[in-house]
């Protein structure tokens, strides 16, 4: 089971940057760009064909994890024959550059919202007003609530839902209020006192989940919904982390050996939870990769806005000092990540 865990994070995991590199491919061939390349997997070239209309070689590498594309032009010192000159990278207009280092991050967007459009069709769960756990020495276990207990009004106000109860328990604390409830086909009236937690009236119990299927319109609906809420998160959490104010435990990289543990974790949670880790990874891969620095994508996107600006190209020494930047970035997270990742593994049920 465990194994079969592991194989399917390294699926997810591959599916997320194999489909970024797709967006890259896409978009250059839309542009009318030469792609020379384009391979699943990364080391030894194992299979491998080449189209005869196109001339782009595919093909599966022996470590299929992600993928990678070369596209015609993107190194200025490469030896282009005259005739290919015009679908080279370096001679396209900026627009369609921007569109070909923006599509990877672009199609990891589309690529989750899919897969939470996924995630919502199988199904949500939703608190019903069904107690399922009295909190031990709470003023719910003192007045004789029980499981199974079904709230339908308090003070006299419908409750239909867990936010219909929950919002009219806040308003009050320290008071008594009369709730009516269905117990075993009868109905029955508790009066309690509410304690006092933090300015809101406390009951302390916990509902029953059921799960429930969403219409179509309703599922595009929320999932767009959820995916603004976590673009939104995500935004923050970059802040916070740029200002310092997350802890360094809290925000530590992780290294792919990490990532791939983190995809199992996810996995042992179930195969539906499983695609919205997805989701998610994918998401914040899009927005990793907008960072303006070499060599993600963020920092291709800053030189080649510099060269539109400047109408000439960015000395190559500028270039070569700029990702000697990025580079020690990446591979001194990359480092702190893999020792993090030996010494204190990231466990998903501790967060």
């Amino acid at each position: 089971m465990v194994a079969l865990q592991y194989i399917l994070a390294i699926v997810g995991f591959s599916l997320i940057i194999l489909v970024h590199e797709f967006g890259h491919f896409i978009f250059a061939k839309l542009s009318k760009m030469h792609v020379l390349e384009f391979f699943i997997g990364f080391g030894p070239k194992i299979l491998k064909f080449k189209s005869r209309k196109t001339g782009t070689l595919y093909g599966l590498s022996a470590i299929p994890l992600g993928g990678y594309n070369k596209i015609l032009g993107m190194e200025r010192s490469e030896n282009i024959a005259e005739e290919q000159k015009d679908k080279a990278f370096y001679n396209k207009p900026y627009y369609k550059k921007l569109l070909v280092i923006a599509g990877g991050g672009i199609f990891n967007i589309i690529f989750a919202i899919v897969l939470i459009i996924i995630f919502l069709s199988m199904g949500v769960y939703s608190a019903t007003n069904v107690i399922d756990y009295i909190q031990p020495e709470s003023p719910a276990q003192t007045y004789g609530f029980m499981q199974g207990d079904r709230i339908i009004s308090i003070n006299g106000i419908s409750v239909k839902t867990w936010d219909d109860f929950s919002e009219n328990v806040r308003a009050y604390p320290e008071e008594e209020v009369i709730f009516e409830i269905v117990r075993n086909n009868d109905t029955l009236k508790i009066n309690a006192v509410l304690e006092n937690v933090e300015g809101n009236g406390f009951l302390g119990v916990s509902p029953k989940l059921e799960k429930i299927k969403l219409g179509f319109f309703q599922t595009i609906g929320e999932s767009f919904k959820m995916f603004w809420e976590l673009t939104v998160t995500y935004i923050k959490l970059f802040g916070k982390l740029f200002s310092g104010q997350i802890p360094f435990e809290q925000a530590r990289p992780a290294s792919p050996i990490g990532v791939i543990s983190i995809f199992q974790q996810s996995a042992e949670m179930g195969f539906q939870n499983f695609i919205l880790f997805v989701a998610m990874v994918s998401i914040l891969l899009a927005f990793g990769n907008f960072l303006p620095i070499l060599p993600v994508d963020g920092g291709h996107i800053v030189i080649i806005t510099l060269e539109a600006i400047m109408r000439r190209p960015v000395p190559r020494k500028a270039v070569a000092i700029y990702n000697t930047f990025g580079m020690v970035i990446v591979i001194s997270l990359l480092a702190v990540g893999l020792i993090f990742d030996i010494i204190s593994p990231i466990n998903l049920q501790q967060m």
